[in-house]
């Protein structure tokens, strides 16, 4: 093999490898889970597990929705939607 046939051969490889990581991370993204702007359109309070208490240094939330379910399908589609890891996804007033 010739090195422009190579060179050629491993262009092709990282087009073909590139495309696929887009296509493949783009099929994970499910919309209300990306951030917690979308999150709170459909929980304005946020969702915590059953026995979940807000971390904070001021008023904690209490009437955010409690759902064990919904709180870990959240947790493992974007961690970030609890960074305080206080057991409450995008809790807001």
């Amino acid at each position: 093999m010739h090195s422009f046939q190579r060179a050629g051969a491993v262009i092709a490889i990282g087009l073909i490898a590139s495309t696929m990581t887009v296509v493949s991370a783009e099929a994970h993204t499910t919309g209300i889970h990306d951030n917690c702007t979308n999150f709170n359109k459909r929980f304005p309070h946020g969702v915590g597990t059953r026995h979940a208490h807000d971390v904070t240094s001021g008023t904690p939330v209490t009437n955010f929705k409690r759902s064990r379910r919904i709180y870990w399908r959240a947790e493992r589609h974007n961690s970030d939607l609890d960074r305080d890891n206080d057991r409450i996804a995008c809790e807001r007033a």
